[in-house]
């Protein structure tokens, strides 16, 4: 236990001195008085200790909460380890909103993505990398570790952009297969986190075909065979959203883009999302899922550690207020015997 105001310590011995100098005062008078009248001098001599070692206490107890009292908690803290691969999405349908007044599915990622990060940086050992996706995986930060978070935040919000990454068309597997292949050898845990709304296209055409089947085939093999966990996270809307078209100054066109000269929409597919994940041994999540998504990436990292910290880390507990419930049974009993 320390005192972070020591210097109250002080009044301790005054508030002691001035008890016992009160105590003796007022026991000549009281010893006075009991000649005078007869009264029973040893009666009176207990009780007059008692209520003034009851004060002297009270007062102490006072006296000590003021110096405010702590106990230093325990020096050591949870880490975990391993890295992380933020895989977004980046093709034309995430540049969909459900109104011109809304953010696009892309910018729908990045809180989610800013939540992974300030996890994953209370837990101290994970490096996180940044990877935008169409029909391949692209590096936008490679991995980093915590001193680089905030470089990587700046990426989220300034770097990842509709078409960030080139490629045409959108596949789930192939981008995968790439971004395994950027994981550190020996890395204790490795995690991709998918964030996409899950519709494939090849070319023109949508949905998984024979290509896109064989690419998420050998995604699920390599994960499997390196140890990757793939977390899919769909980021999109059932009923489906238009991609609106800006011009040059960034000015609505009035026109959404379109395919034979009709207005695109574009859904929120999750039977592919959901597959990759349970097939790799991950989880699939909706967007609402914010906290349990960046727990659940905390959860499958390296197995917790525990190491120490420096003093600047030390969290110390306040404990004035057990003092201050201490005096009050002494405060009641004086009260109640000797102030009434």
């Amino acid at each position: 236990m320390v005192f972070e105001n020591p210097a109250a310590l002080w009044l301790l011995p005054v508030a002691l001195a001035l008890t016992a100098v009160l105590g003796l005062w007022g026991w000549l008078a009281k010893a006075g008085a009991a000649r005078l009248f007869g009264l029973d001098l040893r009666r009176l001599a207990w009780r007059h200790v008692e209520k003034h070692v009851l004060a002297a206490l009270l007062l102490a107890l006072v006296v000590l909460a003021l110096a405010w009292p702590v106990l230093p908690s325990a020096a050591r803290i949870e880490r975990r380890e391993g890295e992380v691969a933020l895989l977004v999405d980046v093709t034309a349908s995430m540049g969909a909103r459900r109104s011109l007044d809304e953010p696009t599915m892309l910018e729908r990622t990045k809180p989610l993505l800013h939540d992974i990060v300030d996890r994953m940086e209370a837990l101290g050992g994970v490096r996180i990398s940044l990877l935008g996706c169409t029909n391949m995986a692209r590096s936008h930060v490679p991995f980093v570790g915590q001193e680089d978070y905030s470089y990587l935040r700046a990426s989220i919000d300034r770097v990842l952009a509709v078409n960030s990454t080139p490629g045409q068309g959108t596949s789930l597997g192939q981008p995968v297969v790439e971004a395994i292949d950027k994981f550190t050898p020996g890395e204790p845990a490795k995690l991709i986190v998918l964030l996409s709304d899950g519709e494939a296209f090849v070319g023109v055409s949508r949905g998984v075909q024979g290509c896109e089947r064989s690419a998420i085939e050998e995604a699920v093999s390599r994960a499997t065979a390196q140890g990757v966990k793939v977390i899919t996270v769909g980021v999109g809307e059932r009923n489906g959203a238009l991609a609106p078209v800006y011009g040059p100054e960034g000015e609505f066109s009035g026109e959404y883009a379109q395919l034979h000269g009709e207005d695109l929409r574009f859904y929120l597919v999750e039977d592919g999302l959901r597959e990759l994940a349970a097939r790799t041994g991950g989880r699939y999540f909706a967007e609402r899922d914010r906290a349990a998504l960046s727990n659940y990436v905390a959860q499958n990292l390296a197995n917790t550690t525990m190491v120490e910290v420096g003093e600047e880390r030390r969290a110390d507990r306040p404990i004035a207020d057990w003092f201050l419930l201490a005096a009050l049974p002494l405060w009641a009993l004086l009260a109640q015997r000797h102030l009434v």
